[in-house]
């Protein structure tokens, strides 16, 4: 009998939830349980590992020849959003919880995943222009997932900090009062957070990453000069410095200087071609690459402008307006404000 009736409520729900689930989700008399909020960075340190001796490949170190051995640069992974999944699909069940004066066994109805976006004022181009209601509260760029279609790994390294992942779940219960009264069945709604941050030590990690990984066959990284990465660390201690010193003029002095050496050495590109702007000699009748050195080069662009390629910007590896935002981020949080009304940061 009390399985009987908690099948019909499942029922008549499982009827409703045919409109799309934000519809159920956004019902307002429905009890909701914040689960939490659970903040992730968008790089962390790692430290690479190694294969099997028999396999025959060296450790991952600085080759120094016959000089003494020298520990290698910090290692850094992207950070992950990575939700349980049932094969391909969420394993939503993971994630509905039996609130006081409710018993199991309980039905998840519906579910959604939002991703909600900030909006950035220096990249705008890439993140969105941010956007206010008329009390001065941001509205985000909100993106919806719903049943299948719910993605449950992201990889966050170019992640604007600020970016929330909210999953929300209507799961209906038992309730305490004695079947078989109606009142037996309790509805209610799951809220699981999951939110981006930055601060001036993820954005040391960001940097690594970024100084990490090829963006094309010229197998060089985004960080493409040698001398622009040895720049960035030192402006990151800087800033650092700044901020361990809680003086705001220090801190704003070195989030201005920082941001401005990342925009004067940045080539700002859809599409990096290597034979466009690294061409080199004609080899077999074709055009060809020439590899850039450690020294950050100058670029000569249509029209003869020029510009300085330190740090390689493109739609698909934006890093320095991912380098951008968290300075962004960084300054909010340590009261530098550029704009009114501004973006909110924990």
């Amino acid at each position: 009998m009390k399985q009987g009736l908690l099948t019909l409520a499942a029922l008549s729900l499982a009827v409703a939830a045919a409109v799309p689930a934000s519809a159920q989700i956004g019902t307002g008399s429905i009890t909701t349980f914040d689960k939490g909020t659970f903040n992730l960075a968008e790089a962390y340190p790692c430290t690479a590992g190694t294969y099997d001796a028999a396999l025959n490949i060296g450790d991952l170190r600085v080759q120094t020849g016959t000089c003494p051995a020298q520990d290698g640069a910090p290692g850094a992974a992207p950070g992950i959003l990575c939700l349980q999944r049932s094969g391909t699909a969420l394993n939503v069940n993971c994630f509905a919880v039996i609130p006081d004066g409710q018993t199991g066994p309980c039905f998840v109805q519906a579910y959604q995943l939002t991703k909600e976006v900030p909006g950035s004022f220096k990249c705008p181009d890439v993140y969105g222009l941010p956007h206010f209601d008329d009390k001065g509260n941001l509205i985000p760029y909100r993106f919806f997932q719903f049943g299948t279609g719910v993605r449950t790994w992201w990889s966050l390294n170019f992640t604007q900090p600020g970016t929330r992942f909210v999953l929300e779940l209507i799961v209906v219960c038992r309730g305490l009062a004695p079947p078989p009264q109606l009142g037996n069945i309790a509805i209610h709604k799951d809220r699981w957070i999951w939110r981006v941050v930055a601060d001036v030590n993820t954005l040391g990690y960001v940097i690594e990453l970024m100084h990490g990984g090829a963006v094309s066959t010229l197998e060089v990284p985004c960080i493409i000069g040698e001398d622009m990465y040895d720049a960035l660390i030192k402006a990151r201690g800087k800033l650092a410095d700044a901020i361990n010193g809680a003086n705001q003029t220090n801190i704003g002095n070195a989030i201005f200087d920082m941001e401005a050496l990342i925009v004067a050495n940045c080539l700002f590109t859809d599409v990096l071609n290597p034979a466009v702007f690294f061409n080199g000699p004609i080899q077999f009748n074709a055009p060809n690459i020439r590899f850039p050195g450690n020294i950050s080069e100058t670029i000569t662009l249509t029209g003869n402008t020029s510009v300085m390629a330190g740090i390689i910007d493109t739609i698909e590896h934006p890093c320095c307006c991912k380098l951008l935002v968290d300075l962004e981020f960084i300054a909010i949080k340590n009261g530098i404000i550029g704009q009114v009304p501004t973006l909110p940061v924990f």
